[in-house]
């Protein structure tokens, strides 16, 4: 036996507004369980539905004003759901020993049956996960596939959540300070990857402690070695005057002392210098040494002016160096300054 349930589409004006019948007469029992209607507009059966009369009411009303913007869609899908054939204005029911196509309402026949059934066994082969039970598609949330986020939707025949569309994630990226960071898929949606920020930022920070340390070390060698070289360059120009076995051997441990661990990118050959001048000076500390084998004033005053080249050539090299860095740790800092 077949029912016909007629939509109405008339509108009434009320105040300048225009709604789609009245809600008790065409919403209330149609629409949504008479129950919730009852409570709100009668204080009756509020204990079937577990609310007050407030709270019916407020929910009446909310589903009055959704069934208003674009309730009759829904009205649609219900009867498709239901087992229903519509068209125009009018949902027409199909009896039990029927099922409904899209046009009219044919008899239950095995074939019938049996296409339906493939058509379901397809869609699970190709990937539709079914999850949940659902009447429209805003009862399905979306879900995540390692980075993809689905879009889930309302398979209205089996009442079921399956997949409609895909969005990578991965390909959603964010930029701070040059730094990229790829969105995450977390609860169905793509969100912005915290871990990796939060790990960039510690290493970031790392980087800058360290970089800030290494300029420190740096800078306090090239003012020991400043003051070496401006000592060098006064004995090269009147070494003589200071040429005394007790003032070669203090100025030759002195440039020990800063070659201590070495003075990292200085050439081999004047690495070889320097080691070979500290060998010379300290050697005037032995009292077997003869006339011949003491240092000559010249010979002083050339390991001097050798040693005030060198010094001085490697620190207009490390002073290039130094800016470089300095420039590198400041691009640390806007980098690290740049993360959410």
């Amino acid at each position: 036996m077949k029912k016909f349930l007629i939509i109405p589409i008339f509108l009434i004006v009320l105040s300048g507004c225009g709604e789609k019948g009245d809600i008790k007469d065409h919403f209330c029992g149609v629409h949504i369980k008479v129950q919730y209607c009852k409570c709100a507009f009668h204080n009756e059966m509020c204990e079937d539905i577990n609310m007050s009369k407030g709270e019916a009411k407020d929910y009446v009303y909310a589903q009055w004003d959704e069934w208003n913007n674009g309730g009759s869609e829904k009205w649609k899908e219900e009867c498709i759901a239901d087992n229903g054939v519509f068209f125009g204005n009018t949902c027409m029911k199909c009896g039990t020993d029927e099922i409904a196509t899209e046009t009219k309402c044919v008899p239950i026949e095995e074939e019938v049956l049996e296409e339906t059934k493939d058509k379901i066994d397809e869609e699970i082969d190709d990937g539709k996960e079914m999850i949940g039970d659902c009447k429209y598609d805003s009862d399905c949330s979306s879900v995540c596939e390692g980075d993809v986020s689905w879009k889930m939707g309302c398979n209205p025949r089996s009442g079921e959540c399956i997949k409609t569309f895909d969005t990578n994630c991965f390909a959603d990226i964010e930029t701070f300070g040059g730094l990229e960071f790829p969105k995450v898929c977390s609860a169905g949606e793509c969100m912005r990857d915290k871990k990796s920020i939060a790990q960039m930022k510690v290493e970031l920070q790392n980087l800058k402690d360290k970089s800030i340390e290494d300029l420190k070390l740096t800078n306090a060698k090239r003012q020991e070695l400043q003051v070496l070289m401006l000592d060098a360059n006064k004995n090269c120009i009147n070494g003589i005057a200071d040429m005394t076995n007790v003032a070669i051997m203090e100025f030759g441990t002195r440039v020990a002392s800063i070659m201590a661990g070495g003075l990292p990118g200085l050439a081999d050959v004047s690495i070889d210098y320097v080691n070979e001048a500290i060998n010379r000076m300290s050697a005037q500390g032995n009292t077997n040494l003869t006339e011949e084998q003491k240092m000559k004033p010249s010979e002083y005053i050339s390991l001097n002016c050798g040693l005030y080249n060198d010094f001085k050539n490697y620190l207009t090299m490390t002073g290039l160096e130094l800016d470089s860095e300095l420039d590198s740790a400041h691009e640390i800092d806007d980098m690290l300054q740049s993360l959410p």
